[in-house]
């Protein structure tokens, strides 16, 4: 059994302030240190209402929240103005084993994870905050879907001070209705998390009401509670599935049509998803796809240094579009894994090949996958001096000690390692500065607009200025002409990749081929 001390320091962990209080509302017992956001100490509570923590005006929403609570749930985080005059996020729960008093903790927000994934106008969490706690909560809760069509126009129709009042009385209807969790996740839709066996939550109902008490009419809202299950799948793939769907659901307009049946929509983006995962899966597995070869050439002399190995899919939506899902649905490992076998096999075939294949960062973070990765190039040692990794950006890094570590470990086996789709993501010049590879790919996106500003090419300039002086090759991507060509070996770039200097070929050319239209063309490993 875990001492009472050291439940204490487990709390603390994720809260600045910890007070427990009675059905009553009087606090029963308080710690912490954060003067800035309690005035007395944790001793001076013992037997004070609980209200008495929060600015007059927040002590009604506070009480509502409590009453709401029922034995095993939890509620918030959500943020309340303090007596001090500070804003913090308090979270609540009522223990089973705990009788029917309620455990409460204040974070100062900003400082803590959860505080950073609130959506100020109503209090609930963010989408991010959101997704994480059903990520948290498994499969064993259900999930509730809302829309309220028109939202942003009912707003629109109040004083500013007006219409942050309705926003903020969405969300605490929402937060009075059970749901161990609830989110924003897009400026119409809501979503909620209780345990399967609790039944409909009626969040419909409670927003009808908070959108009357403005004295507007309420638009006919949409409630749907979904099921997380998904045959086949693991529990984390289910949770990536329903985070996709999410994220499809709240950016990509799937309700513009106000009578569209929410129910209907969602179980049917969560099926396709679901049976597109498994397929997919089974596709990555058997290394059932394609490999394209596009060649990346030296601006000065024009040889051919190497080629990229790139993925082709046949569906419909494209390549890249298929990478980004396969590393939203969490199989991006086993991919990375498929291509690499495929790769390595080439270049065994074929004496004269120089190759580049991609990695993604989530492989490059985890350990596991990282791991079988690694013994995989390590028992293709001897093809290292023609292989080359690329690290795409897609997903960000945490972890930049142990990602180096990871890159430092392949250099050492001999294999080349630089940075894709550089300057695209904010964390580039991180990467940089943490990471010793042997080249970089700056972002087509740049290259394109050489030579559009002034400002925008010295800066461009100077990056590739500092990779020189570090000993790190420069791959400009996009050049899709002699000019560009030309523009971007005067700015320092050392190779290119581009449809003017190759566009992808299907199989590895027996013989080296011209890049554009210049003479004189040799491949060669540079």
């Amino acid at each position: 059994m875990l001492s009472p001390a050291r439940l204490l320091g487990f709390a603390f962990t994720n809260a600045d302030f910890l007070f427990e209080m009675d059905t009553e509302g009087k606090i029963l017992f308080a710690a912490g240190a954060a003067k800035d956001l309690v005035k007395e100490g944790g001793e001076g509570l013992v037997g004070q209402p609980a209200g008495k923590l929060f600015k007059p005006s927040e002590g009604a929403r506070f009480a509502t929240f409590a009453k709401a609570l029922k034995s095993g749930d939890r509620a918030g985080p959500f943020k309340l103005t303090l007596a001090t005059g500070v804003d913090a996020n308090l979270a609540m729960f009522q223990l089973p084993e705990n009788g029917a008093n309620i455990s409460c903790t204040l974070t100062r927000p900003g400082t803590h994870s959860s505080a950073a994934q609130v959506d100020a106008k109503t209090g609930l969490a963010s989408r991010e905050g959101f997704l994480a706690a059903a990520e948290m909560a498994g499969n064993r809760d259900a999930l509730t879907l809302v829309h309220v069509p028109g939202l942003p126009e009912l707003c629109a129709q109040l004083p500013p001070d007006g219409a942050d009042a309705l926003l903020q009385r969405i969300g605490d209807s929402i937060q009075t209705t059970g749901a161990s969790a609830a989110g924003r996740l897009s400026e119409t839709s809501f979503g909620a998390l209780a345990p399967a066996t609790s039944g409909a939550l009626n969040i419909a109902g409670k927003l009808s009401e908070a959108i009357s008490v403005g004295g507007l009419t309420p638009p006919s809202i949409a409630e749907t509670r979904l099921g997380l299950q998904g045959a086949g799948l693991s529990a984390e793939q289910r949770l990536l599935s329903m985070r996709y769907v999410i994220n499809q659901f709240a950016e990509k307009g799937r309700l513009a049509n106000r009578n569209a049946d929410l129910a209907s929509i969602f179980a049917g983006m969560m099926e396709q998803t679901q049976l597109r995962l498994a397929a997919m899966t089974r596709t990555v597995g058997e290394g059932a796809f394609e490999i394209a070869f596009q060649p990346i050439c030296d601006l000065a002399t024009g040889e051919i240094s190497h080629y990229e190995a790139l993925a082709r899919f046949e569906n419909p939506e494209g390549t890249q579009e298929t990478v980004k899902f396969i590393e939203a649905l969490g199989i991006a490992n086993v991919f990375d894994l498929a291509v690499a076998a495929k790769i390595l096999n080439l270049v065994e075939q074929q004496p004269d090949a120089h190759i580049a294949f991609n990695i993604s960062g989530a492989t490059l973070a985890s350990p596991a996958s990282f791991g079988m990765l690694a013994g995989i190039l390590a028992e293709n040692r001897k093809m290292a001096p023609r292989t080359l990794i690329e690290i795409t950006e897609t997903a960000t890094i945490a972890d930049l000690e142990s990602a180096g570590k990871a890159i430092g470990a392949l250099r050492a086996m001999g294999y080349r390692v630089g940075l894709d789709d550089f300057g695209a993501g904010a964390a580039s010049i991180n990467y940089l500065h943490a990471f010793q590879v042997d080249f970089v790919k700056f972002d087509g996106a740049m290259i394109k607009k050489i030579g559009s500003s002034k400002r925008d090419d010295a800066l461009l300039a100077g990056l590739a200025k500092l990779c020189g002086e570090m000993g790190v090759t420069t791959i400009a991507e996009w050049i899709e002409s002699e000019a560009m060509a030309k523009a971007a070996r005067e700015m320092g770039f050392h190779h290119g990749q581009g449809k003017w200097l190759g566009a992808p070929l299907l199989e590895l050319p027996a013989a080296p081929v011209r890049a554009g239209k210049r003479k004189g063309i040799s491949e060669s490993w540079g």
